[in-house]
Formats: C-alpha cells, sequence, structure tokens
C-alpha cells in the first residue's frame, strides 16, 4: 500500500527527474529529491556571489566616478563594505554547510534522502 508514492510521476518531467511514464522505487525518488536540493542550494549560492559581485562592482563604478561629492564617495563606501561583508557570510556558510555535510558523512553534492520502506 505505501508504494503507490512511488508509483505516482509526472509524464512532463524528464525521466532524471522521477517522470516518465514508467513506475519508479521510493529509493529512486528519495535520490531525486536530494539532487534537486542540492541543486537549489547550489543556485542560491551561485546568485549570491554574482548578486556581492554586482554590488561591488557598482560600488567600485560609483567611487570612481563621484566627482569629489562626499555623500557619493560615503555610498560608495558602504556598497563595498557592504559586498565585501556578503562575501565573508557567503563564504563561511558554504564552508559551514560542507563541514555539517562531512561531519554527518553526507555527500552534498548527491545528497540522498532516507526513505522507509512500506513492507
Amino acid at each position: 500500500m505505501m508504494h503507490i508514492l512511488a508509483d505516482i510521476t509526472n509524464p512532463v518531467l524528464p525521466q532524471s527527474l522521477g517522470g516518465g511514464t514508467g513506475s519508479h522505487s521510493i529509493s529512486e525518488g528519495s535520490t531525486i529529491i536530494g539532487t534537486l536540493i542540492t541543486n537549489i542550494v547550489g543556485l542560491l549560492f551561485i546568485f549570491g556571489f554574482a548578486l556581492t559581485f554586482f554590488e561591488l562592482l557598482m560600488g567600485g563604478i560609483q567611487w570612481l566616478s563621484n566627482g569629489g561629492d562626499k555623500a557619493q564617495l560615503e555610498s560608495a563606501r558602504n556598497k563595498i563594505t557592504n559586498a565585501m561583508i556578503g562575501l565573508v557570510i557567503l563564504g563561511a556558510s558554504y564552508a559551514v554547510f560542507t563541514l555539517v555535510g562531512q561531519f554527518f558523512g553526507l555527500d552534498i553534492k548527491a545528497l540522498k534522502i532516507p526513505s522507509f520502506s512500506g513492507q
């Protein structure tokens, strides 16, 4: 009775994401969900680094083009400082994410969600 969830598929999704017309096992579903979570976390880190780089770049451009205005110089300095703080926080969170994975013996690159057998 518990294998009913494993038989539900979405025909629109590709086979690698649990879609298609065939049935899948519960262990395949947990691997797919783990891969999805890992990819989402990776995308969030990439987006965070890109946003930090963009903020640092904009602060640098504003610093170079301030024309001697003290208010714009202070705003540019704040942007650069905030971008550097964000970079440190992102780097530290990635390090913690990796260390927690190693501490618990999880392969962060291919996270496998534990599943149960309905037998």
